[in-house]
């Protein structure tokens, strides 16, 4: 079922392109309706994504979820689970509480919160309380910290090359292994691949072209291939910019496009489908070729793991052809499941670095050597004049 789309053609939002995401569990009740949260009314959810600073573009819907295409990224319903994911300077966290009032309406109460971003490309310009990682998890906190532990906030990656990524999680009921689930429920496995520094041939598909329609721009780049049987609602906003939601059964696949020179920023996330749908490390590869980006970061994400603690799913398999890694973390979640975080770069400005590195050192240990026998001289000389007779 298809939802008509707004009629008039959107700008592109031109700051930033790292988006805040934030998934929320619910837990069903007696009295909560058979469909959960996607009860919420289309005026409910424009007033979340008021408050959010976005608005609903256009949508698609099946049997197991709701997608909703937003002026800045997406939203995603589910019966019990809520994952909204806005780019910009949109004020995320703002939706959150009232979020929580209309739940509490529907008799549901809040099981789980994640919420993950990468490093922002301008944080000067973000809104409280996105002007630091410290103030997103205390406002987190505030509203979650109810659950489990409190909750837990990490910072991944390194500090100076590449994004870094940021997490806090809290859960209801802590450490939750696979087994212990639900009868119904099954764990999130997610892929996330954030890039900056895309190629510019690459990025200027993403253009609006009045020749070329949406769904033209997404074959022929060869987003369409990523899963070619889901169902997907896309856009091009003017002058630039290109956002895409796909879905297919229970998971879903979203994209979002900054091409312009100086800020230019890609991600695609997978999430929802069975972890042997498709090999992570061959999409990552897959995604990188449509892009050509300078940098890159990868994270995968399970939310639970099995009782023996092991995890069939959430590592690179190998590394994109052509890049070398600059970091890679894997952070056990204090609420179980894990996430391993990844840094690429192109394997030719990765060599150069450490070529540069190289000549660096050997340059600074000729130094150290010439100063060092000039140090040696200068004491033999002191030694042979004090030797030498006087007269």
């Amino acid at each position: 079922m298809t939802i008509a789309a707004t009629p008039a053609v959107l700008p592109n939002p031109v700051f930033e392109g790292s988006e805040k995401r934030v998934e929320i569990d619910f837990n069903f009740s007696a009295a909560s309706p058979s469909n959960g949260l996607r009860a919420l009314s289309r005026v409910q959810l424009d007033e979340l994504t008021s408050l959010a600073a976005c608005t609903i573009v256009s949508s698609r819907t099946n049997d197991q979820l709701d997608a909703y295409v937003l002026s800045e990224s997406s939203l995603f319903v589910y019966p019990t689970k809520w994952v909204l994911k806005t780019c910009g300077t949109t004020k995320l966290l703002n939706a959150v509480p009232r979020l929580l009032e209309m739940a509490a309406t529907l008799a549901m109460e809040p099981r789980r919160c994640k919420y993950s971003r990468a490093s922002f490309l301008f944080p000067e310009q973000q809104p409280f309380p996105h002007t630091s990682f410290e103030h997103e998890a205390f406002f987190l906190r505030k509203h979650f910290g109810h659950l489990g532990n409190g909750g837990s906030a990490y910072v991944l990656g390194d500090m100076f090359n590449g994004l870094q990524w940021h997490i806090y999680v809290a859960d209801a009921n802590g450490a939750l292994y696979e087994d212990a689930l639900h009868p119904l429920a099954k764990p999130t496995h997610k892929l996330e691949v954030c890039m900056t520094d895309l190629d510019t041939a690459k990025a200027r598909t993403f253009f609006r072209d009045p020749a070329k329609s949406a769904a033209q721009v997404t074959t022929q780049t060869g987003i369409r291939s990523l899963i070619p049987a889901a169902d997907i609602d896309d856009y091009v906003f003017e002058p630039c910019g290109y956002s895409m939601n796909g879905i297919l059964g229970g998971g879903f696949m979203t994209i979002h496009i900054t091409p312009e020179d100086g800020f230019s920023y890609a991600s695609v996330e997978i999430s929802g489908f069975d972890p042997s749908a498709y090999c992570p490390a061959d999409m990552v590869s897959r995604i990188m070729g449509i892009f050509k980006p300078g940098k890159v970061s990868v994270s995968l994400s399970v939310d639970v793991a099995s009782s023996s603690g092991e995890y069939s799913w959430g590592a690179l398999a190998y590394r994109p052809v052509g890049y070398g890694c600059q970091s890679a973390t894997c952070q056990e979640l204090s609420t179980g499941g894990r996430v391993a975080y990844y840094t690429f770069s192109p394997a030719s400005s990765y060599a150069g670095k450490l070529a540069a590195a190289a000549v660096v050192a050997k340059a600074a240990a000729a130094a150290a050597a010439v100063a060092a026998a000039e140090a040696a001289a200068a004491a033999y000389a002191a030694e042979e004049a004090h030797l030498r007779p006087k007269t």
